[in-house]
């Protein structure tokens, strides 16, 4: 088996889908360029810092209208009370905003004490372990994105439930 670093990446708009694959710098270079000459998703702003993430598609950010906001910056800001949202259920939200881009705990304790309620990283490391057991997060070297099973329970147990509160 190879040893070289390999990169993965599909964006799909509408009927428009570019998938690559390959080694790492020239497939993040590929993105990166991709990326710049991409219009704004939903009239926000895309942050300056080059990222090898895609940004949210469309489709399934249609669902978090009026539940998850963005900032100028491209962050995502929860807009429910507090406490009609569980510590996984807010954790997945942030991360179902900016899916399949991986965060780490850092990321997310940050995101969720600026746009929920203050929450450390050792909470977090906590409900995302209960999240891995439960088949919803995927872990990879130290950070984490939403599994198929996660982003499901997102789109039709938690933001059902909560569209009917806001």
């Amino acid at each position: 088996m190879s040893s070289e670093k390999k990169l993965k990446f599909r964006i799909r708009r509408g009927d428009f889908e570019v998938e690559l694959e390959g080694d790492f710098d020239y497939v993040k270079n590929q993105f990166e360029e991709l990326e710049s000459s991409l219009r704004p998703v939903g009239g926000v702003p895309r942050s300056t810092e080059p990222q090898p993430s895609i940004a949210p598609d469309p489709e399934s950010t249609v669902g978090i209208a009026g539940i998850v906001e963005f900032t100028s910056e491209g962050k995502p800001h929860l807009t429910v009370p507090v406490d009609t949202l569980s510590a996984k259920e807010a954790i997945s939200l942030v991360m179902f905003s900016l899916h399949p881009k991986p965060l780490g705990d850092d990321d997310l304790s940050s995101l969720l004490s600026s746009s929920w309620k203050t929450t450390g990283e050792s909470i977090v490391r906590a409900r995302i372990s209960e999240l891995r057991r439960e088949g919803k997060v995927i872990t990879e070297r130290g950070n984490y994105v939403l599994s198929g099973a996660g982003v499901q329970w997102i789109q039709n147990d938690v933001l059902p439930r909560l569209q009917k509160v806001t």
